[in-house]
């Protein structure tokens, strides 16, 4: 009598259906390993393109999840970047991985996009009570690329000759 469905195949599905590579999914299953993960309570949250830092990528992440709604306000996103300056990335970051077990693996395989960080959530054993409907109410799988800066060259009419 053969075994049931092996939920760490299901996650890895879930990586091969991202397009993670076999390579990287091999890292990232290792490293949730590591950490105590339960393979089959963990969320794909987010594959982020990013050419600074660790750091930057989580930011982003942040930003893009979580837009702030001002009530009586029509939606500004200048007042929203307002509001966005203010938020303490780090500990929002800190508050994410003790409440919702959210992990940051840097791939080990590069992109014309710079470094690749991706997002993971779900219980393990930092975060033990974590359930799904807690993360539901979060994040959607999606990928994320940083927009590209503009060069200053490009944004003015005049242009080096060459």
């Amino acid at each position: 009598m053969g075994k049931g469905p092996n939920k760490e195949r299901d996650f890895e599905l879930v990586l091969r259906e991202r397009g993670v590579s076999e390579k990287d999914i091999g890292w990232v299953l290792s490293k949730l390993d590591s950490q105590e993960y339960v393979l089959d309570n963990c969320h794909y949250m987010a594959r982020i393109f990013n050419k600074e830092s660790e750091t930057k990528a989580k930011e982003i992440l942040i930003n893009r999840y979580f837009a702030l709604n001002v009530k009586g306000v029509t939606s500004n996103q200048k007042l929203n970047d307002v509001f966005q300056e203010c938020i303490d990335k780090k500990k929002m970051w800190t508050l994410l991985e003790k409440n919702f077990g959210a992990i940051c693996i840097k791939l080990p395989d590069t992109s014309v996009h710079g470094e690749i960080y991706l997002f993971v959530c779900g219980p393990n054993k930092k975060c033990p009570e974590v359930t799904n409907t807690d993360i539901s109410l979060f994040f959607s799988a999606t990928e994320i690329k940083e927009p590209k800066k503009q060069n200053p060259l490009e944004m003015s009419s005049l242009r080096l000759a060459g």
